[in-house]
């Protein structure tokens, strides 16, 4: 059980036994009034993933998605195939990163991150808005050079009991900023995901990116 959950960490979902398909759950979704606006900007979509497929399928499914409504997107491991989006970076290092980006006409952000897993299914709370939900998250670079750990926000993985429990939760998150606002109003969107009971990433990616674009629309 421990290595499986291990495996399950980096999102490249090995086969499980459960009785029933992935779930994919939107728990919590809030967008700026004038999001639309950003619908003509470039986007770089990012994964912060420890496993390189992982991260390559979400990115790819999330940016299909966003190119099939019509919005710019491109995948940041094909942008820029030497970003660890994993790694530390001071605050020189992430204004220089931002710079780059907007020097390759990168507009705007959309980043994933696995925020925690739970070894069984739990009542989330939902509802919120920016204020007082995500008011700390500022801009991207606020976001982005804090929670370097694939556990974004803060999360962290609880290393479940010996008794077996009937499924698996992961709560991901997904941002969207547009980098031309000022850096503590660059934030656009937030989307909460919980998927219980992956089986394979090629099975969850598409229906996380559905999910998620579906909450602009």
């Amino acid at each position: 059980m421990k290595t499986s959950l291990i495996k399950l960490i980096t999102l490249c979902f090995v086969p499980l036994l459960f009785s029933c398909g992935p779930s994919v759950t939107v728990t919590d979704a809030w967008k700026a009034p004038n999001v639309s606006e950003t619908t003509d900007d470039k986007f770089l979509v990012m994964a912060r993933l420890d496993d390189m497929t992982g991260r390559q399928r979400f990115e790819d499914e999330i940016a299909n998605a966003m190119r099939d409504r019509g919005i710019d997107a491109v995948e940041s491991y094909k942008k820029y195939p030497e970003l660890n989006l994993n790694s530390e970076l001071s605050n020189g290092e992430l204004n220089n990163l931002v710079e780059t980006f907007r020097k390759d006409g990168i507009e705007g952000i959309v980043l994933t991150v696995l925020k925690d897993i739970k070894t069984e299914i739990r009542t989330t709370q939902t509802g919120g808005y920016y204020p007082s939900m995500y008011g700390g998250y500022g801009g991207f670079g606020g976001y982005y050079g804090r929670y370097y750990s694939p556990y974004g926000m803060g999360g962290h993985y609880v290393s479940g009991s010996q008794r077996t429990y009937n499924s698996d939760t992961y709560k991901l998150e997904t941002v969207v900023y547009e980098l031309k606002r000022e850096p503590n109003k660059q934030l656009v969107a937030v989307v909460s995901v919980n998927i219980t009971n992956p089986k394979s990433a090629n099975e969850v990616a598409p229906k996380y990116a559905d999910k998620v674009l579906s909450q602009f629309e």
